[in-house]
């Protein structure tokens, strides 16, 4: 499991695994664990299109590490690496899915505009990280990189937080009605992922979200696999239920029983029961799911816009 959370300015990322990394300057770090301690320096990375400069160590699992990199324009991206020829697997796949999902949103919307001109994007290239460029880095061991953009879910990326370190880091949960654009999202991402083929990892540090424009975004898909058709019933039933898991836990609730904080709110327990009914596995469709979602939450809610808003947690 990978762990994020969004720093400050110069450390963006911090992914915790049984490694961990001490910052040291711009362009050097030094990764410590019980078997491994060695130091890496990378000014620039060359591309079959160029080379990008390289910025600060943004963070590593067992299998990649990140890098904050610049393109010619200077806007900031994610470098992805593998850690070593071995690993480059994961990451090839990663491009081909996030490819693949990036030509399936194009496709929908040009369709969509077609069917009903004017009418509002459907979203879907904000579920994932947009693939600049994936290439063989010739100098740096032939290990694979994915360049990565997150621009479409925040001009910075600051403006991103895993839904996991609300309650970690920041100690909140959120209110009923932010729950609702947060699942609601999760839903419809999965009914993408799912018709084509694609599972999706969901735990807490890979569901970023993007508080002030109710965007969420998965970041990593190094662990997703595709197949031809969709995505089998028994997998869709696990991973709306993960869904609906880190929603009740982003609410500062129970998953195991489902309960979550009493709210002023809520008029009665029928969303804490449709939520528990997801957990519960009740759905294996994920745009089924997402429909009788909305069904619920129009008719408890008017379709009015809420801001962002969290409790301290006690």
């Amino acid at each position: 499991m990978i762990h994020y959370e969004l720093l400050t300015k110069s450390n963006i990322f911090d992914i915790n695994t049984s490694n961990y990394i001490r910052f040291l300057d711009e362009k050097s770090f030094e990764i410590k664990s019980k078997s491994m301690k060695r130091k890496e320096t990378m000014d620039t990375i060359k591309s079959p299109k160029g080379q990008y400069r390289v910025g600060n160590i943004l963070g590593e699992t067992e299998t990649f590490a990140l890098y904050e990199c610049f393109l010619s324009d200077d806007s900031v991206c994610i470098l992805k690496i593998a850690k070593a020829i071995s690993n480059n697997g994961p990451l090839d796949r990663e491009a081909y899915i996030l490819q693949l999902m990036r030509e399936k949103a194009a496709v929908i919307e040009k369709e969509a505009a077609r069917v009903e001109p004017g009418m509002r994007e459907m979203g879907y290239q904000r579920f994932f990280p947009d693939l600049v460029e994936s290439f063989i880095a010739v100098d740096q061991g032939n290990r694979r990189v994915n360049i990565l953009s997150l621009i479409e879910s925040g001009e910075k990326l600051s403006d991103l937080a895993p839904l996991e370190q609300l309650a970690s880091r920041e100690h909140v949960r959120v209110d009923p009605k932010t729950s609702v654009w947060i699942l609601g999202k999760l839903l419809k991402m999965l009914d993408f992922a799912h018709f084509q083929g694609i599972t999706v990892e969901l735990d807490g540090e890979n569901i970023l979200i993007n508080r002030e424009r109710h965007l969420v975004t998965i970041f990593d898909w190094s662990g997703s696999t595709i197949i031809d058709g969709e995505v089998p019933s028994c997998d869709a039933r696990m991973e709306i239920s993960r869904a609906a898991k880190e929603v009740i836990l982003a609410l500062g609730g129970n998953p195991e029983t489902g309960e979550i904080p009493k709210d002023s709110q809520l008029k009665d327990d029928g969303y804490e029961r449709l939520l528990f009914s997801l957990v519960d596995g009740h759905e294996t469709n994920a745009g089924t799911a997402h429909k009788k979602f909305y069904s619920f939450v129009r008719a408890e809610w008017p379709g009015k816009f809420h801001p962002f808003t969290a409790y301290a947690l006690k």
